[in-house]
């Protein structure tokens, strides 16, 4: 990372090419580990995606028979379809914050639990503590002030 920072001082002394082979170096093992990484993740977004449109092909065969067979109309098929696709589309779109509402109502229940809380001067008042002093009054009267920009 030094080397990297003060290229100028790695360029006149020539090293160059021996900084690049060292970075090479350091960089084949994060290398191997992301083309690896890579093809898991896309093995399972094409698994993923595989599924998905079977899915999809399921409720359109399913959808024709209901038409052909059960006497549903094709308006009324395709209806039912895309509420469907809208509603499932809705819930992978909302799911991301899901794990968030638990920590929602962790948080507002914290939230309240110190609201409900009694300051010092509440709790001085209930044991009729003697530390308690008069609130100070004061009026303030400014004269002969200027301002100067």
């Amino acid at each position: 990372m030094e080397s990297m920072t003060n290229i100028r001082t790695v360029c006149s002394f020539g090293y160059e090419n021996i900084i690049y082979s060292k970075y090479e170096r350091m960089m084949a093992l994060p290398l191997s580990l992301a083309v690896k990484s890579g093809i898991v993740s896309g093995f399972f977004y094409g698994i993923a995606q595989f599924i998905m449109f079977i899915v999809i092909a399921l409720i359109f065969y399913l959808g024709s028979l209901f038409v052909q067979n059960n006497g549903v109309s094709v308006d009324s098929m395709f209806t039912a379809l895309f509420a469907l696709f809208f509603s499932a589309m809705t819930v992978g779109n909302n799911s991301h914050i899901l794990p968030d509402m638990g920590e929602c109502k962790i948080s507002a229940a914290q939230l309240f639990m110190i609201m409900d809380t009694k300051d010092e001067h509440q709790i001085q008042i209930d044991e009729k503590s003697k530390m308690i002093q008069n609130r100070i009054r004061g009026d303030f009267e400014l004269k002969d002030i200027k301002f100067k920009y």
